[in-house]
């Protein structure tokens, strides 16, 4: 018989195996050997995760997870980009 604490994990474990083989598949980590980037890179894949399974959810679109990776990166840099434009817009000299 096994302890208690065994038996949940074995009954839990699914889950964290299933994002494992998810994260790896389209992996978004940099090769370093600074343990913070690994730390960064990491939470960075699985909040991608996160976000593809509730944009499904929250949609009720399927959409592969390559597909959605590349949306988001597009979206992100496009608002980045436009951040940056009325920064530096607001800082520009008036009397040029």
């Amino acid at each position: 018989m096994l302890p208690e604490s065994i038996q949940f994990y074995n009954s839990t474990k699914f889950g964290v195996d299933l994002v494992n083989q998810i994260a790896r598949k389209y992996t978004v980590k940099a090769s370093s050997r600074r343990w913070p980037f690994q730390i960064f890179f990491n939470i960075l894949g699985l909040a991608a995760i996160n976000a593809w399974i509730l944009y499904k959810e929250t949609t009720g679109i399927q959409i592969q997870r390559k597909v959605f990776l590349f949306q988001l990166a597009e979206h992100l840099s496009t608002e980045c980009r436009t951040a940056k434009q009325k920064n530096s817009s607001e800082h520009e000299d008036p009397k040029r």
